[in-house]
């Protein structure tokens, strides 16, 4: 059998959901067709209800069905129920309620969250013995001088405006924000920066403002040269295809109005900038121009923002051996950090073991080529740094209102993960859970493992990025950085973004989902062992049965929101469920050939293209008054 024809028949295995514990006849009133909000959430609750022939809208549900289902896309409303219905009959229809299974749903859908929430203890100790590294070999050529060997990346996101007529957008930006807001969206971010985003709320000026700073103090401490200048590539991904151009234009023009950087040099690459690049260094190769970008999915810019490095090294700075990237909404707070760590962010950077190898817990090698730090949030560093940025659900508070956290709470390992993981405070372990900011690699291990995140991967980047270097015997992982610890202040300027993006943020979720659990059928190391590798919290996220499983959060959520998040997720969950069945399979082949060219042409001794040195050149922002 096909491996698409293998997706499509355990797709159709019945799952039997849990009916004792997952809807009850209290939740009756929340699936009530009469009481949704709209026409979209009304053929969610349809859709539930096919299943509980005791409901008293148990018939008008399968009408409505039926009825959704004869629907042709022949004008926006229809088009909409259209998808729809496809959505949820393809991943829904094989669904059975059993009500005499008396598991908790998490048993069932989730089952690290059940582990956590039953013995959160236990989890954190297995965590801390299989993270805990062996034999651990320092890097022959480790980072002692970040002024000429460290280059720092950031990525900026750019929306069009949140309002076309408010008087905060840049005059020379109008024309194009009204634009780009009445044309379709393509791509979906946690909380991109629209172009009417006030100074105070532009997480761009904070960012870069805020590094400006923390590179001040170094100089200060000493770690730096008093007239140091770093480098920082940023990249600009923008919502809406055909937005590149004015993208580049804003972030440069906010950056010279706005900043008077001191000890940071800024790079700007849009997408047609990065696709510049790749003429240069493979020229005629489809593949490889495929890959060097940074609109789409969020593992396209994390990639790029990696390999970057190894284009520096050819044409800026030979010196340059690592990349440490930072998310802008995220601060080094050097007063907290000497006080909590003694040590600058640099010097903790600067980990005297980044770059070296070690055994893991089952003995197998670990290139610790990767770094990793972790996150407070900015609400509680007044008590301290080692607080972690996620915390334990309320599991009381989960069984009403009706929402997707009944079945699926990822939240519960994450949380865990985070207390045992990220904020280990001793020397000598390596991560497995790590964030899309605070994260680092060497040229040494870019050379060697030629990783990549899939385009095609738009949450959790970060461990898909580690994912396409795991080996049977031996592997690319991240060295455990502690006490580096950023503040993360996201909360305190950009509610009005992130609030905007939430429901996009959500299908992300269930694309998570879908795509995790795909990619891990893929992977050489077989879906269980890739699996247990990732245990616990990115295993939520890689199902035996995604597809049932994300109609389910679709649904129950979407019984309750309708709007935008059915309307556009709908879409959205159709086309990710068809890629996983019959597209990615292809689509790695396709990748995987294109960074084998882009990293053959970035080897240690290949000569640097021409043009290549005048794009770089001309992506320099003068940011000093």
């Amino acid at each position: 059998m096909t491996e698409a024809g293998k997706t499509a028949d355990r797709i159709k295995r019945r799952l039997h959901a849990p009916g004792g514990r997952l809807l009850t006849g209290d939740d009756w009133p929340a699936l009530s067709l009469d009481t949704a909000p709209d026409d979209q959430a009304r053929l969610c609750r349809a859709w539930l209800l096919r299943g509980l022939a005791t409901h008293p809208d148990h018939a008008a549900a399968q009408a409505l069905v039926k009825q959704a289902e004869a629907a042709t896309p022949n004008n926006p409303d229809d088009t909409v129920m259209h998808h729809l219905a496809s959505f949820l009959k393809r991943s829904l229809a094989d669904l059975a309620v059993d009500p005499e299974d008396r598991r908790h749903p998490w048993e069932i859908f989730c089952p690290p969250a059940a582990a956590a929430s039953a013995a959160p203890d236990d989890m954190a100790e297995t965590i801390r013995g299989r993270r805990r590294l062996h034999g651990i070999a320092s890097p022959s050529a480790p980072l002692r001088a970040p002024a000429e060997e460290l280059l720092f990346t950031a990525n900026a996101l750019i929306s069009p405006p949140l309002d076309p007529d408010s008087p905060d957008v840049p005059a020379d930006h109008r024309a194009a924000g009204r634009r780009f807001a009445n044309t379709r969206q393509a791509f979906w971010y946690d909380h991109p920066i629209p172009l009417d985003a006030r100074p105070e709320e532009n997480e761009i000026l904070y960012g870069l403002a805020s590094l400006d700073r923390a590179l001040a103090a170094e100089c200060e401490a000493g770690t730096l040269p008093a007239t140091a200048r770093m480098d920082l590539v940023m990249s600009i991904s923008a919502t809406h295809p055909g937005m590149e151009e004015t993208g580049f234009a804003y972030v440069r023009d906010i950056i010279t109005r706005h900043l008077d950087l001191r000890h940071l040099r800024v790079f700007l690459f849009d997408e047609d900038r990065c696709r510049a690049m790749a003429r240069c260094l493979c020229p005629g190769d489809a593949a490889a121009a495929d890959m060097l970008g940074v609109n789409g999915a969020y593992g396209r810019h994390y990639s790029f923002l990696k390999v970057i490095l190894l284009v520096w090294q050819m044409v800026v700075n030979p010196r340059a051996a690592f990349t440490f990237k930072i998310d802008l909404d995220q601060i080094f707070d050097q007063t907290a950090l000497k006080a909590h760590t003694g040590r600058t962010a640099l010097r903790a950077i600067a980990n005297p073991l980044w770059g070296g190898t070690a055994r893991d817990h089952e003995g197998r090698l670990v290139d610790l080529g990767m770094l990793a730090g972790g996150l407070v949030n900015e609400s509680d560093a007044a008590n301290g740094l080692f607080i972690p940025d996620v915390r334990r659900p309320d599991t009381d508070a989960l069984p009403a209102p009706l929402t997707s956290r009944r079945l699926f709470c990822p939240q519960w390992p994450q949380a865990i993960s985070t207390e045992a993981e990220i904020l280990q405070r001793a020397p000598g372990f390596q991560r497995v859970h790590v964030t899309g900011g605070t994260t680092g690699i060497t040229a040494d291990a870019l050379r060697r493992w030629r990783p990549f995140t899939p385009t095609f991967i738009n949450r959790a980047e970060d461990q898909a990025y580690a994912i396409s270097a795991f080996g049977e015997t031996e592997y690319l992982g991240h060295l455990h950085a502690e006490g580096l610890i950023m503040r993360h202040d996201k909360q305190a300027f950009a509610a009005r973004a992130i609030a905007h993006a939430s429901d996009g943020k959500a299908i992300g979720d269930i694309e998570r989902l879908l795509l995790f659990s795909r990619y891990a059928e893929l992977h050489p190391q077989g879906f269980e062992t890739l699996r247990d590798r990732l245990w616990p919290f990115t295993a939520c996220f890689i199902s035996p049965d995604p597809a049932p499983l994300a109609g389910l959060i679709f649904a129950i959520d979407g019984a309750a929101k309708g709007g935008s998040y059915v309307s556009e997720g709908a879409s959205r969950l159709a086309a990710c469920l068809s890629f996983c069945e019959t597209g990615m399979a292809a689509r790695l082949a396709h990748e995987r050939a294109g960074w084998d060219a882009i990293y053959g042409a970035l080897g240690k001794d290949s000569p640097a293209p021409a043009g290549l040195a005048d794009i770089i050149r001309r992506s320099m922002v003068d940011s000093t008054g």
